[in-house]
């Protein structure tokens, strides 16, 4: 099936780069989180994680009906319901075991972040309006 349907090439590649962008941005904070023992980080990284599946389903469901599209609706209501039971799990290991993180990875990952951001924000805003 043509995943593009009626929607435009344009919207098509910029959905696909912005999924693209935070799943990798995913994989850098979700490494950094994990080996210093940052629940923020943690939970940041879920969200990148989170954006990058909204992103891959919101691609695939281009084109299609409304029938089916409501079904994508139903998962993405789920998807955005994870990061909250995973940010929970993850305090509550770190409320059992209060260690704080490494500060200088922290920081480095912040310096990271808040230079990715600005690439993941604009590709959106770069879609010709109709």
């Amino acid at each position: 099936m043509d995943h593009q349907g009626t929607a435009s090439p344009t919207l098509h590649q910029t959905v696909k780069l912005v999924a693209l962008l935070n799943l990798g941005y995913f994989g850098v904070e979700f490494l950094v989180a994990r080996s210093i023992g940052s629940v923020s980080l943690f939970a940041d990284s879920i969200d990148f994680l989170e954006d990058a599946t909204v992103n891959g389903l919101i691609l695939i469901a281009l084109g299609w009906s409304a029938r089916r599209r409501s079904i994508v609706g139903m998962l993405l209501a789920v998807i955005l319901f994870a990061p909250g039971v995973a940010t929970a799990w993850t305090a509550w290991e770190k409320f059992n075991l209060p260690l704080p993180p490494a500060a200088l990875a922290a920081d480095a990952d912040r310096v990271g972040s808040a230079r990715g951001q600005p690439v993941l924000r604009f590709p959106a805003c770069s879609i010709p309006r109709s």
